[in-house]
């Protein structure tokens, strides 16, 4: 049976979703597509963090990720969304947040949205080979939304955005365990995390499906959508597109577009980041041109 991700592949026609509010950026609805990047400086250096996010405004970046990998590093992001209003900047500052529940409590406090990874949020990889019965599985999701609930409600109240960003290469044993290490099993993550957010009424996210291999990242996202179609009309929430790690130079651009510019043909793709291990401001030229591709 062939997956509903698109009403016609051989029509191009943008898929309708909802509008999600990141700061002064709309995303979704009818909305441009969004291009972002991510600073490669130390979250500590408030200096070099703050510069780097200007240099990224200046070539037409809209919306700016910052790594939080402990709580002094999330703390230190209100220092920098100060310096940058001080200065004029107003762009949106998304904090990177695994492994630490705690720092993404902090970060939520001074920035636009939280990105969150499914796979290490509330779950430690031990690379564990365990059979899990259904009632174990069941007291596994219970953990997992009193670990998530307290983000959910911070973000709600606060008005904030969240990205429920399932990575290919960190899901968790349990997803591991019981789904493999498939789209599938990318996607099923997103989605509990997703169905926590909606229990409170938190509509304000977006997801994605990233991976290094263009294949796997293609076929993750088309099964997401198709997935979210099965789910209802309200599932309707707008998808950050991108090719994790694709590398540097000819080979990193050839990856990001053909992962990127194959779901961008699809209708796919609210936002974009192309992700080069270059310097941050190499990556919005090539980005754009994807958004112009997809917006044809």
């Amino acid at each position: 049976m062939s997956l509903h991700y698109c009403d016609n592949p051989f029509v191009y026609q943008r898929r309708r979703t909802r509008e999600v509010n990141i700061g002064k950026v709309r995303m979704g609805g009818d909305n441009p597509i969004v291009v972002q990047s991510m600073l490669t400086c130390d979250t500590m250096d408030t200096a070099a963090c703050v510069q780097q996010t200007l240099d990224l405004v200046k070539v037409g970046c809209q919306m700016v990720r910052i790594t939080a990998p402990t709580v002094k590093d999330a703390a230190n992001l209100k220092n920098i969304k100060a310096e940058l209003l001080a200065l004029g900047c107003d762009v949106p500052i998304v904090a990177d947040i695994h492994f630490k529940p705690d720092a993404a409590m902090e970060a939520a406090q001074w920035i636009d949205k939280v990105r969150i990874n499914p796979g290490n949020f509330a779950d430690k990889k031990k690379f564990q080979v365990r059979e899990y019965t259904d009632d174990q599985y069941d007291e596994e999701l219970v953990r997992i939304e009193e670990t998530f609930t307290p983000l959910v409600k911070l973000c709600q109240e606060r008005g904030i955005a969240m990205r429920i960003g399932t990575n290919h290469g960190s899901l968790s044993d349990r997803i591991m365990n019981r789904y493999g290490d498939t789209p599938l099993g990318m996607v099923e993550s997103a989605l509990e995390f997703a169905r926590i957010a909606r229990k409170h009424d938190y509509h304000n996210f977006v997801f994605s499906m990233k991976s290094s291999n263009p294949k796997v990242m293609v076929n993750a996202y088309r099964l997401l959508v198709a997935k979210l179609n099965e789910q209802g009309a309200d599932w309707n929430y707008p998808i950050h597109l991108g090719v994790t790690e694709a590398g540097e130079g000819e080979d990193g651009r050839i990856k990001s577009a053909i992962g990127i510019g194959s779901l961008l043909l699809d209708g796919l793709g609210d936002t974009i980041r192309v992700s080069l291990t270059e310097d941050s401001v190499h990556e919005i030229p090539v980005a754009r041109l994807g958004d112009l591709c997809g917006e044809s």
